[in-house]
């Protein structure tokens, strides 16, 4: 099978000769270029195309950019076109995006950046070219083509070193906020493994209770208990050879996380009320929303299981430390969300850009996510402006006084001042969100980005079980 080829479309004579380096790195892609679209069209009948790059000049038109997207969506469904402008601009960014752009950036002054941008979008067609392999599908090739917040400046280092323990059998430690990505990071490793085409099983640690957890990941015989009038598998069972998340491991019970390092290190299990033991086949990759070294310390996890687990461990940065990444974020979900709604809406007004690049995403990427998704639903004209976001983003100061004052909040007494530090600000934002949907935990907690269960426990932490609360 021939080498998948990367067309660039370009007249950068810089470029040609850093794609030229790039692609006789990677030693199995072939490089075909261009100097324009004009030209670019002829060439999408080659077979085999795995990466299109294109470097726009100054003014160009978007709407020839527009008609080539559509053309190469035609010939190549699912081949990532990523496009180069002279500066990032908002409205072309959207605009490109709901065109079907993977990605779209300013000029790239970093090489390595951009080796790796090549690298990771034609990790799977090289892989599977040079096996002669699985047909690519499309749902993974969606997913490999959506992760430009992998690709930040800030996350380079941690992708680069993910890139060389992907082939390998490695157990990995995910470490970061809720809403950084870990389990998009998890599908991604997934998704360029050797394993990819085996199940990727998630088991969220945090939103099922200690009585049900341990069924739900090694299964149970028939009889095991009351009501188990038949042989039940867990999700270690259903993993199969693939890909085992372990979400919210902090949040897993002590008696469970020694039957949990057993497991992992024989590489087998023992579903409840059985004596027979079964093979783990999956790789296991864990993740925890808070550092696993202060839970060890505080006697709530165990150290032999985290030194398991830690074989290599990443962190991953908050939002608020990768502002960068803020606007082509909600770039892309503008784009996302008007294209699935019908809405005509093409830009971030300067005012609205500024609002969210300053504030600070105590809930990170989703958070982020689902405050575009609630303007796009609000926005009545062609552009989001700053009065369609909450007002906690338009004016996070303000809002965070208006809770300090209100010594009803959540009919919880004696309110503790905010203070600047992290656990009198997670009282302030999980008072918010139990106002803003009437006590409604389940809601509440959708919107921290956090489950049902891990809300309940910091309810508990911080004393403030005693409002009446629904759900």
């Amino acid at each position: 099978m021939p080498n998948p080829s990367m067309l660039l479309v370009s007249q950068n004579s810089c470029l040609l000769r850093e794609m030229d380096t790039i692609a006789a790195g990677l030693g199995d892609l072939d490089l075909g270029t261009c100097p324009g679209l004009d030209q670019a069209h002829a060439l999408l009948e080659t077979e085999g195309l795995a990466l299109v790059l294109v470097d726009l000049p100054p003014r160009h038109e978007d709407k020839e950019v527009i008609a080539f997207l559509r053309a190469l969506a035609a010939r190549h469904k699912h081949c990532p076109c990523v496009i180069l402008g002279d500066e990032y601009r908002t409205e072309q960014a959207v605009t490109l995006f709901r065109a079907g752009a993977a990605e779209y950036y300013g000029p790239i002054q970093d090489p390595a950046k951009l080796a790796y941008l090549v690298d990771v979008l034609t990790m799977v067609a090289r892989t599977e070219g040079a096996a002669g392999g699985p047909a690519r599908t499309p749902e993974r090739l969606a997913r490999l083509h959506s992760r430009n917040y992998a690709l930040a400046p800030e996350m380079l280092d941690i992708m680069d070193q993910l890139r060389r323990v992907i082939p390998q059998e490695t157990t990995l430690l995910l470490v970061g906020e809720t809403g950084t990505g870990k389990t998009q990071l998890a599908r991604l490793i997934h998704d360029l493994s050797p394993r990819r085409e085996e199940p990727f099983t998630v088991i969220d640690c945090g939103s099922l209770s200690a009585s049900l957890i341990e069924t739900e990941m090694f299964g149970h015989a028939k009889g095991a208990f009351t009501g188990a009038d038949r042989e039940h598998a867990g999700k270690f069972t259903a993993a199969g050879k693939g890909t085992l998340l372990l979400d919210e491991i902090n949040s897993l019970p002590l008696p469970l996380q020694s039957k949990l390092l057993r497991a992992v290190d024989d590489r087998q299990y023992e579903p409840v009320g059985s004596t027979r033991s079964l093979p783990l086949q999956a790789r296991v990759i864990a993740a925890s929303n808070v550092p696993l070294e202060d839970e060890v310390a505080a006697g709530r996890f165990r150290a032999d299981l985290y030194y398991r687990l830690n074989v290599v461990g990443f962190f991953l940065p908050p939002l608020r430390e990768r502002r960068g990444t803020v606007i082509p974020l909600a770039d892309r979900f503008l784009a996302n969300f008007a294209l699935r709604n019908g809405r005509d809406l093409r830009r971030l007004t300067a005012d609205a850009q500024r609002a969210l690049a300053e504030y600070d995403w105590p809930g990170n990427i989703r958070e982020l996510r689902n405050v575009i998704e609630r303007a796009v639903a609000l926005a009545p004209g062609p552009e989001v402006q700053l009065k369609d976001l909450p007002e906690n983003v338009r004016a996070p100061k303000r809002w965070a006084e208006a809770f300090r004052a209100d010594s009803v909040l959540c009919d919880v007494e004696g309110i503790i001042p905010l203070a600047k530090t992290k656990e009198e600000a997670e009282v302030v934002r999980i008072r918010q969100a139990l106002t803003k949907h009437k006590n409604n935990r389940l809601r509440a907690a959708a919107e921290l980005g956090i489950s049902r269960m891990g809300l309940y426990k910091k309810l508990h932490k911080y004393g403030l079980m005693t409002s009446k609360s629904s759900v």
